[in-house]
């Protein structure tokens, strides 16, 4: 199933949001599978790059230059080879939905609760808001 998600630029300061499209294998029918389905894939895509295979590394211009709108020029390199666990990612994703850190919209739409049901239909567009917190004291 071919979906796109709304992708705030990383480290922008522009209001720059792109669509990515992703695929995933089945179509969810609660927002739990969902959410499975997109963190299962980012795993897998995670665990799958490789580290290294270059003796000497460098960037081209033109990369310094996507690197330092983007707000940090590197290498890219992962420097923990540890592989990113899925049952584990899949529980942050969940308790961090239910405790308000982030939202998800579907066509414009808020999905609502985790088991509360969603009709997903091919080339929809999601959205995922992450709620950041006030600084300061609560009380």
């Amino acid at each position: 199933m071919k979906l796109y998600v709304n992708v705030k630029q990383a480290g922008s300061r522009k209001n720059y949001i792109s669509k990515e499209e992703i695929h995933i294998s089945s179509r969810p029918s609660t927002l739990r599978q969902l959410i499975a389905a997109i963190v299962s894939e980012n795993i897998k895509n995670f665990n799958s790059k490789e580290n290294g295979g270059t003796i000497l590394n460098y960037l081209t211009k033109e990369q310094i230059g996507e690197k330092i709108s983007i707000g940090k020029v590197s290498f890219g390199e992962i420097y923990n080879p540890a592989e990113a666990n899925l049952e584990k990612a899949l529980e942050t994703a969940y308790s961090a939905y239910e405790d308000g850190i982030y939202r998800v919209f579907i066509n414009d739409a808020e999905a609502g609760l985790l088991d509360d049901t969603i009709d997903l239909e091919e080339e929809d567009v999601l959205t995922f808001i992450r709620l950041t917190m006030l600084a300061g004291r609560m009380w």
